[in-house]
């Protein structure tokens, strides 16, 4: 149950939390201005070397109402005007808009206000300006359409705005011109073949009466010419409509006519009529996009299908309808024979006469019919008025809408903020070394006596430095003065009452090797400021530095040459020539490596290392001897069967936390004695650091944490 909350408070401390994340972030600010000089540098070249671009937009009105509508449109006569062609038809706005974004408008557009050289540049250059083309249509309910264009000037902005509505309004004209063209010319061919048929049956019933002196017949049966007149006028109707719906089928079924535009305003039934203004708008749309490609691209190979399809439909149609009115007429042309055989007292010069009249009364109704759509076709080509209207003009700011200079800098700084954050989150978050005492006290069972903020001498640093954080090596240096209370100072004063604490017996306890794993973990330093934070208050003190090769801790007091390797390889015999005594602090004694032997572990394992500890024992109050790092050299192992403790230093950012069980292990199979441990060079600015001063109380870390905070760095120094 232990190892389980233990572990649940492990992954809880490794957890990066916001207030963790943000003292990371103050501690590495120079990585963060040196973020946004670089991200400001980037947004600045880029808006100074972007062209600027200008947007302008225009609102332009689909037309609804109809054309020529009188107040009185609700009355009947509004049947003759739609059959006419005088309606205008609602408009698909959705449609208009597309329009207004092909193809086919732009290149036009790209030849009036940007001059291609040819063709393949304008087509170029309206694919240009679709790009930067938007439009929308203001609401679901509305017929206006919004424009906006950008360009890189204002004046190429309207310019090419007002081109697309007036190309656009040109063209549809031209379709619907188009149109009543072919109609024109359809009613043109039916009336002069009606005036020859006319004037044939004018001579044969000026014949026929010249050759049997007949004068006037109307009075011989007025009743049943009465009843004839009104199936006449009846067939005369279907009989005009049968001659259109044949003309149609006839231009449908003939392949030399397939991409002819059919008649319109031919008095057909409402179906038939809508089916064929549907086609004529598809065959122009295929002969409009068959100027801008080839017949082979599926887009055109589709409308194709989809005409031939309504060719088709448009065939039954007809033929429906002539079938119809095949059968109508035949009827009402029954009752006409059923009235005729009752006029048996007429003669049949009356009866041929009135059959030849009534052939001229249907030719006659179906030329004054042709010549009224004639005139109605005129009228409506002549007063066509354009689709759309243009309610506002080109307007604009006249400010650039790209690039966004304020976007654009914050965007920077933005991402200058970002980029730092998140690779200090994945650097801190991938770490795995010890960082805190927090993540020494979740792993083991041995005690942590203290930790030591990092400490590193002020220099002298220019700009770069600090933007880059670089700094100057520096030697290992006595950083523990009287009366001094910095946090460092208090570290070690709180470091120096638990070792006082632990140590009941001055006289048999009181040896200690301090040691670590890997070079560069301090032990060195700590060692020599921890011997002077004892002195300070009187504490009789030894220093052994018991590093024979390096002799690090000699180095920092300027030790004689002869010391503990001359005691050892017997070359001296007397202790007081071997020791040093500091002449800043009284009670504090330092034994130097003295000459630098070339066998290090085999002196070591000499007796004399016994004597020599077994002497000093009742002279001192503590002796702290600096080892090598335990886990590279053997002479650790060696010393520390003489000493009663060992201090352990730990330095965070080195020590991967994995392996403190690992110390657990060496205490229990007796490979150290009554183990402490020491956490060196944690960072005051770090993810934990901040936590620190509050063991020394409000005052020291805020005044003294601030003070030196910025002299907290890692070091690469041994020992």
């Amino acid at each position: 149950m232990d190892n389980i909350e233990s572990t649940r408070k492990t992954s809880k401390d490794d957890f990066i939390t916001i207030p963790d994340l943000w003292h990371i972030c103050v501690a590495h600010w120079n990585w963060f201005v040196a973020s946004l000089i670089i991200c400001l540098g980037i947004a600045c070249y880029y808006l100074a070397v972007s062209p600027k671009i200008y947007t302008r937009s225009v609102s332009v009105l689909v037309k609804q109402e109809t054309q020529g509508k009188t107040t009185s449109s609700k009355n009947n006569n509004d049947n003759d005007f739609n059959d006419i062609g005088l309606v205008r038809q609602n408009t698909n706005v959705a449609n208009v808009e597309r329009q207004f974004t092909s193809l086919q408008v732009l290149v036009e557009v790209a030849k009036r206000t940007l001059h291609p050289r040819n063709d393949r540049d304008a087509l170029h250059m309206a694919e240009s300006i679709k790009r930067r083309l938007k439009t929308n249509i203001e609401n679901d309910k509305s017929t206006i359409i919004n424009i906006e264009y950008s360009a890189p000037s204002t004046v190429e902005a309207d310019r090419v705005l007002n081109a697309i509505v007036a190309v656009y309004n040109e063209q549809w004209m031209e379709d619907n011109n188009l149109i009543a063209v072919n109609s024109s010319h359809f009613i043109e061919d039916r009336l002069r073949l009606l005036r020859k048929d006319l004037g044939n049956i004018d001579d044969s019933i000026s014949r026929f009466k010249k050759q049997h002196n007949i004068t006037d017949l109307e009075h011989v049966s007025d009743i049943y010419l009465q009843q004839q007149s009104e199936s006449d006028a009846d067939i005369m109707r279907l009989s005009s409509q049968r001659s259109m719906a044949q003309f149609i089928y006839d231009i449908l079924k003939s392949k030399a006519k397939n991409r002819q535009l059919l008649p319109t305003n031919t008095g057909l039934n409402n179906v038939l009529q809508e089916q064929i203004n549907h086609y004529n708008s598809m065959l122009l749309q295929l002969q409009n996009s068959l100027t801008a490609t080839s017949s082979q691209n599926p887009l055109i190979m589709k409308q194709e299908a989809e005409l031939e399809e309504l060719r088709h439909n448009i065939l039954l149609t007809i033929e429906n309808q002539i079938k119809v009115l095949g059968i109508q007429i035949d009827a009402l042309q029954g009752y006409n024979e059923e009235a005729s055989s009752k006029i048996s007292s007429n003669p049949n010069q009356a009866k041929h006469l009135a059959s030849v009249q009534r052939e001229q009364k249907v030719k006659e109704s179906l030329y004054l019919y042709l010549l009224q759509k004639k005139e109605e076709n005129q009228i409506s080509l002549t007063y066509s008025s354009k689709n759309t209207q243009m309610i506002d003009m080109p307007h604009g700011s006249d400010m650039p809408t790209s690039p966004k200079k304020t976007l654009v800098l914050f965007s920077a700084i933005l991402f200058a903020l970002i980029v730092p954050t998140v690779i200090l989150f994945t650097r801190e978050s991938l770490d795995s070394s010890v960082r805190c005492k927090e993540d020494i006290e979740h792993r083991t069972s041995l005690s942590l006596i203290g930790d030591i903020p990092l400490y590193l001498q002020k220099n002298k640093r220019n700009l770069i430095d600090m933007l880059f954080g670089r700094r100057k090596s520096n030697k290992i240096k006595l950083v523990v003065e009287p009366d001094k209370q910095d946090v460092v100072n208090e570290a070690f004063r709180y470091v120096r009452s638990n070792l006082e604490f632990m140590t009941t017996n001055r006289s048999t306890n009181n040896v200690y090797i301090v040691t670590s794993n890997y070079e560069g973990s301090g032990k060195t330093f700590i060692a020599v400021n921890l011997a002077v934070s004892l002195a300070i208050v009187g504490k009789r003190v030894l220093l052994i530095d018991g590093d024979l090769r390096h002799a690090s801790a000699s180095r920092v007091f300027h030790a004689k040459n002869k010391g503990l390797a001359d005691y050892l390889a017997e070359q001296e015999t007397d202790f007081d020539n071997l020791l040093y005594n500091s002449e800043k602090y009284d009670t504090l004694d330092v034994m130097p490596v003295g000459t630098i032997p070339p066998n290090p572990t085999e002196l070591l394992s000499n007796k004399r290392m016994q004597t020599l500890i077994d002497n000093m024992r009742s002279q001192y109050d503590f002796i702290l001897i600096d080892c090598p790092p335990a886990e590279a050299l053997a002479d650790t192992s060696i010393i520390e069967q003489y000493a009663d403790r060992t201090l352990f230093i730990m330095r965070a950012g080195i020590f991967d936390r994995r392996n403190i069980s690992d110390l657990d292990a060496d205490v229990e199979n007796g490979k150290f004695k009554h183990m402490s441990i020491i956490l060196n060079a944690t960072r005051l600015g770090g993810r934990y650091g901040y936590r620190y001063g509050y063991r020394y109380g409000y005052h020291y870390a805020y005044h003294y944490g601030k003070h030196y905070g910025g002299y907290y760095n890692r070091t690469n120094s041994k020992g």
